[in-house]
């Protein structure tokens, strides 16, 4: 049990807002098609700006929201599956980007869908040790240029969005805590959710118009959930145990948005009321690592969590891990 809190949430969310229905005639879908197979209504997407540049509004959001400075961050962690370019880490482009002088750490951490919970237990455990004060955690995803129209139930579910948050001590009136965490990974997945091109193990330099797609992402849902099922319930079982605490007592679940049939199926399986299962995927799709701090933040902003609540934070990501974190929000 740490006593360490998410003092506050940003976002950023583009403009840009794309139908199902404009993604169906683009790609020659029937009408409905997308809505039908995935729950998406439509998903934002960055146009002009880029991920860079959204992290940095989602980070300055945050920061007001937090009545905090910039010079009061002593580290900034970038945790997405995108990655701006594979060296340097991306963020010290945040850094840049926001034109921080001062003395503050960056590193990247990458679980990929779970990046934002990985470096959120990172940041609490450094936070409680004493080892910085303020972290600032942004989690920016620009999905819709790696996307593989030949998948196209997969292609279509995602979205872009930025979302940062900022992590300190909890004061001593609040009650804030994370309660348990616990991460797995199951190898058995490891092919079932990836971009293989780009790097050492398949270097940009084999790129070719005929191995475009190895360049793209690629994801078999269905194989994922076969795999995530097998373990994710018992995990969740472990966590409120450990949390001493049962799904009763959760006041919301907030869920990686990976598919609506997967986040209806854990609904299902956990017993969870309809009041207490955060979706958001009709109007957002799968913002990758960025869905769970979005849909927290929503739910923040809708009143739906209040400073006090127990909360669940659980999702899978390619790897193929799970994740399960329940807080005192």
């Amino acid at each position: 049990m740490l006593n360490t809190k998410i003092d506050s949430l940003g976002a950023y969310i583009p403009k840009n807002r794309v139908s199902s229905s404009e993604l169906e005639d683009i790609h020659n879908l029937p009408s409905g098609w997308i809505e039908q197979h995935t729950g998406v209504k439509e998903r934002p997407y960055f146009s002009s700006e880029n991920m860079i540049q959204a992290g940095a509004w989602a980070a300055q959001d945050a920061l007001k929201n937090a009545n905090l400075r910039l010079e009061d961050v002593d580290c900034l962690i970038s945790a997405s599956a995108s990655k701006f370019q594979p060296i340097p880490c991306t963020a010290s482009f945040y850094k840049r980007e926001l034109g921080a002088t001062h003395k503050m750490g960056c590193f990247d951490v990458d679980s990929t869908c779970l990046s934002f919970v990985t470096a959120l237990d990172s940041a609490i455990c450094m936070v409680s040790s004493g080892r910085y004060k303020n972290v600032l955690i942004i989690t920016s995803e620009h999905s819709s240029l790696a996307l593989n129209w030949e998948q196209k139930e997969s292609a279509s579910l995602f979205g872009d969005v930025a979302v940062a948050a900022i992590v300190n001590k909890t004061q001593n009136a609040e009650t804030s805590k994370m309660l348990s965490y616990g991460l797995d990974t199951f190898p058995e997945g490891l092919e079932f959710a990836r971009v293989r091109g780009g790097t050492v193990g398949f270097p940009a330099d084999k790129y070719h118009k005929d191995n475009r797609s190895a360049f793209l992402f690629d994801m078999n849902g269905r194989s994922i959930y076969k795999v995530a099922a097998k373990t994710l319930f018992k995990m969740v079982e472990d966590a409120l145990s450990s949390a001493n605490i049962s799904m009763k007592d959760i006041n919301m679940v907030i869920p990686h948005q990976a598919s609506m049939l997967a986040m209806q199926l854990i609904q299902a399986k956990l017993k969870i009321p309809q009041e207490k299962m955060m979706y958001i995927i009709q109007n957002y799709g799968n913002d990758v690592a960025a869905s769970i701090p979005l849909a927290l933040k929503i739910a923040v902003d809708e009143g739906r969590v209040k400073r006090g609540d127990k909360i669940m934070l659980v999702g899978t990501s390619a790897g193929l891990s799970v994740g399960v974190m329940i807080l005192e929000y």
